[in-house]
């Protein structure tokens, strides 16, 4: 049984939230006037069979203090080579700075194993997506697993009388081993029980492609094994023909980090610039502190606040930069308030005014993720969103430095939690002037203006950067403000 190439899965969701992500769309503005019903439900379903697909291309940061980046390009392209298919397609991009490579998906000339073999494995919607962009399959995402079968042919005589059958095969039950040929689904409806044995038969599971199996049931799933880890099968072929980095690969490691592109772009729309305080209000996992660290050199003060304190620790046991100090923070809570006396540290809270540059990578409802197989989110939780990105724009402002910037960004593609954001603090901050994100990276090759809204002009829309339908990224927006006096 083999499969189409191209993939486009429904867009799995709550039912009311294509009502809300319509309702959001009536706030747009064009040629002067609101968008017409059948206009919203076109860019609708576009988006949403967006959503579902996964982008062609992966991006790499190449990390070092340098413009020479041969060995690094030379890692990366050994950690992409897979046997029996073509070398990998790999680029720089000529238009960005500081060794952004882009990683090309097998076209449709290269054959792949995508035949469906006996042993199905189910693995966890988020499980799935990061497999169809690229990544192997980890202990935790695996849900489903089958035992095994070995067919015994000829029986002894004694076995045949205990069982009282006469029969020439008989199947002995054990655990799949090491090495075999899986073929893997993603349970797309959150139904599959973990440690399932039997078939998984559900008309809402997606293939996703096929792989080699690394760790067995005992390992996975005993009560021992109560928090496994590890590799859990080696991906060899996927439906969105993204090359998988081979397992071992730690050549590439530390100066060769997978990051979406406008996650990059983020940073550079920054501009850190050495010697300077710089803050990260909403930091973990930490790919873009790292990153503003390696715009910076390294020199000058990057701190880097995170609510959650397993995400702070996980921060800390990779961030090897020293000009990074890393606090389990509220980030509403970081500035000082006055009715509070305080004796100064180099730890929040922190007084007014007293960084030169803010990144603000908000918390958000993540509908840009891409390819989105499952999203639970209910439209309680969607509203939940903008009260908080309020609260820390308005904790951003009062932190930020006279002539110092501010970058606002989101993961999600809802007008209110971005466009939204920015027409509410140019109201509220009169200070702030909007700056131009394509000017700031020298290039209108990435992105798209946002949308005219009640409270941004079309002038000011053209300054924020929108990653949509018309992007092969992840769901972004990006907006650049200064503090004027």
């Amino acid at each position: 049984m083999t499969l189409l190439q191209v993939h486009c899965f429904p867009f799995k969701h709550n039912l009311e939230i294509c009502d809300e992500l319509i309702e959001d769309l009536r706030k747009a503005i064009t040629n002067d006037k609101y968008l017409e019903q059948s206009e919203i439900e076109e860019k609708i379903d576009a988006l949403c069979k967006w959503l579902c697909t996964t982008p062609k291309k992966s991006f790499y940061r190449l990390d070092r203090f340098t413009d020479y980046y041969t060995n690094d390009l030379d890692n990366l392209y050994k950690a992409l080579k897979q046997d029996g298919k073509p070398d990998p397609s790999i680029h720089f991009l000529p238009d960005l700075p500081n060794g952004i490579v882009a990683v090309d998906s097998w076209d449709c000339s290269v054959s792949l194993d995508l035949k469906i073999y006996p042993d199905e494995i189910i693995v966890d919607a988020i499980c799935g997506a990061a497999v169809l962009r690229g990544s192997h399959i980890y202990a935790p995402g695996v849900i489903g697993m089958p035992n095994g079968r070995v067919c015994v042919h000829r029986i002894l005589y004694v076995i045949k009388s205990i069982i009282k059958e006469s029969c020439n095969q008989i199947y002995l039950i054990i655990g799949l081993s090491i090495n075999t040929k899986v073929s893997v689904f993603a349970d797309v409806a959150g139904q599959c029980k973990k440690g399932l044995i039997k078939p998984y038969a559900n008309s809402n599971k997606i293939y996703l492609g096929n792989g080699i199996l690394r760790q067995t049931r005992k390992e996975l799933f005993c009560k021992a094994a109560r928090n496994p880890r590890g590799i859990a099968i080696i991906m060899t072929d996927v439906i969105s023909r993204i090359p998988q980095l081979n397992v071992n690969n730690e050549s590439l490691r530390p100066h060769a980090l997978l990051q979406n592109l406008p996650s990059i772009v983020c940073s550079l729309v920054l501009n850190p610039q050495p010697g300077e305080t710089i803050l990260d209000m909403c930091a973990a996992p930490g790919n873009k502190t790292t990153h503003i660290s390696l715009l910076m050199k390294g020199q000058g003060t990057i701190i880097a606040l995170e609510k959650n304190s397993g995400k702070v620790k996980r921060f800390k046991e990779k961030c090897n930069e020293k000009n990074i100090k890393i606090f389990c923070c509220d980030a509403t809570k970081a500035v000082i308030e006055r009715e509070h006396s305080f004796i100064h540290t180099d730890g929040p809270p922190f007084e007014e005014n007293y960084f030169d540059r803010i990144l603000l990578d908000t918390p958000c409802s993540a509908l840009g993720q891409r390819p989105q197989l499952y999203n639970t989110i209910t439209p309680a939780q969607l509203h939940s969103y903008v009260p908080l990105q309020r609260n820390l724009f308005s904790t951003a402002v009062r932190l930020l430095k006279l002539k110092g910037t501010l970058v606002y960004s989101t993961c999600t593609i809802t007008i209110a939690e971005n466009e939204g954001i920015i027409a509410w603090a140019l109201k509220q901050f009169p200070k702030l002037q909007l700056q131009s994100v394509k000017d700031r990276i020298k290039t209108d090759k990435y992105g798209t203006p946002g949308y005219v809204i009640d409270g941004l002009t079309n002038e000011n829309a053209k300054k924020v950067c929108r990653f949509g339908p018309e992007s092969d990224s992840i769901g972004f927006f990006i907006a650049c403000l200064k503090k004027c006096s």
